[in-house]
């Protein structure tokens, strides 16, 4: 029987077993001792939700026989709060807590040697950070909610989170490494900022990665002497940050007079998807107020196969040469992967990024974008290692179709694991393995 080739564990059960069950169980439970539903419990939900991609809470709670076995049996859910009830359990948990669940799963990676598959110049991870709106509403607000006024008057809220993704120039997945929630701090009226938040995450960072080798890369938005100097401290890290003519006219201003001297260097370089033409200068003021921090830009114009052009720029902290600016422009321009491969990814692919499964007074909010990133962080663990799960996907042609078809299966069949679940998807849509 051509699915008996297929003995090993599947990834998901594997990290579920080893990684995200031990951590729910031992996230600290700091309500009282008779509570209708563990901590646990509500979290395994929670995550089960964004795992097999329910449109709704609602949806989730109408089960069938099937159903409510393969909570048990694969996410290990022993009681199921009502969607209420959820909801109110979640909003009382730190988000702080919940983001450790990344560093545990990074760790995983690393430890059965995935992570090699991403490192890139000089062995470094390429880390790529950027914002996220994940709530708006005219009328459902909280005390973290950030408020922007409209020109007629009305004013929204919303909540943002700016996440930090491993990203490769070759590799397809992305790995979620964590995320900072954009919202109103404790005792604070005015709106949080995204450069707040960078600070916040670089933190973050440094406590759980502070021995990566890591280069950061940004938006020009983050081009400044802060955060370049806060990235600095760590010795093992670089940058590498867009920049642009009007937000940094005197870096600018510099590049051009060395410029008129034949200072700056030139290369032409010839690539599948065009032809680069790349000007790169060491040793430049990043602006008039910070003339002591110096860093080296690269200026990139882009000319496409079908002739159209595009200009790009960035600082970094990496001393340019011939050698090493083409790979240095290929991590520049990864940076967009975050926002094509995670936010597009979860906006998209039945993720359901932008539905409102509730809001809550406390922490909701922020809580089920969480618990959704590390479901979507868990997939893409999969796409990247796991066999039997490729072999569908590629069989199926896109992520929303195997979605359904896992969701098909569990509505219907009792089984024991997601193996189980995938072995009973390449029966059902008769799959030649390889």
């Amino acid at each position: 029987m051509q699915k008996e080739r297929f003995k090993s564990i599947p990834v998901f059960d594997q990290i579920y077993e080893e990684v995200l069950s031990p951590f729910f169980d031992n996230l600290r439970d700091n309500r009282r001792n008779n509570q209708s539903y563990k901590l646990s419990d509500a979290l395994r939900s929670g995550f089960a939700i964004y795992s097999l991609k329910c449109p709704s809470l609602f949806s989730f709670r109408k089960r069938s026989k099937a159903e409510n076995s393969n909570l048990k049996s694969i996410f290990g859910i022993q009681s199921i709060p009502s969607d209420n009830g959820l909801r109110k359990i979640l909003d009382q948990v730190d988000p702080n807590l919940l983001r450790n669940g990344y560093q545990q799963l990074l760790q995983w990676v690393d430890q059965n040697k995935y992570l090699k598959d991403f490192r890139y110049w000089q062995n470094h991870l390429l880390v790529s950070l950027d914002g996220v709106e994940h709530f708006c509403s005219k009328q459902i607000n909280c005390a973290h909610c950030l408020s922007r006024k409209h020109r007629d008057g009305s004013q929204s809220y919303y909540h943002s989170m700016l996440s930090a993704a491993i990203v490769h120039p070759e590799q397809r997945q992305v790995l979620v490494v964590d995320n900072e929630p954009i919202v109103k701090q404790d005792g604070q009226q005015k709106n949080d900022c995204e450069r707040n938040a960078a600070k916040r995450l670089l933190k973050s960072l440094q406590e759980h990665h502070a021995q990566q080798k890591m280069v950061l890369t940004m938006d020009a938005l983050y081009a400044c002497a802060p955060i370049i100097k806060q990235i600095q401290q760590n010795k093992k890290w670089r940058y590498i940050i867009n920049v642009t003519d009007k937000g940094h006219s005197h870096l600018m201003d510099q590049f051009d007079q060395l410029d008129e001297l034949n200072k700056v260097n030139w290369k032409s370089y010839k690539a599948k998807d065009g032809e680069y033409i790349i000007a790169y200068m060491n040793d430049l003021s990043l602006n008039a107020s910070h003339p002591e921090l110096k860093t080296n830009l690269i200026y990139c114009i882009w000319k496409d196969n079908k002739g159209e052009e595009k200009i790009f720029s960035w600082v970094t902290n990496i001393r340019l040469t011939k050698g090493n600016v083409m790979k240095i422009m290929r991590m520049g321009r990864s940076r967009w992967k975050i926002e094509n491969e995670v936010f597009n990814t979860l906006k998209n692919q039945a993720y359901h990024f932008e539905h409102n499964f509730g809001h809550g007074q406390k922490h909701l909010c922020t809580n089920f974008a969480l618990l959704m990133m590390m479901a979507f962080c868990l997939d893409q663990i999969q796409q990247h290692v796991c066999k039997i799960f490729q072999t569908i996907w590629t069989d199926l042609k896109t992520r929303i179709k195997l979605w359904e078809a896992i969701r098909i299966v569990f509505k219907l069949i009792p089984v024991d694991n997601m193996k189980e679940i995938y072995l009973n998807i390449i029966d059902m849509y008769q799959i030649r393995l390889e």
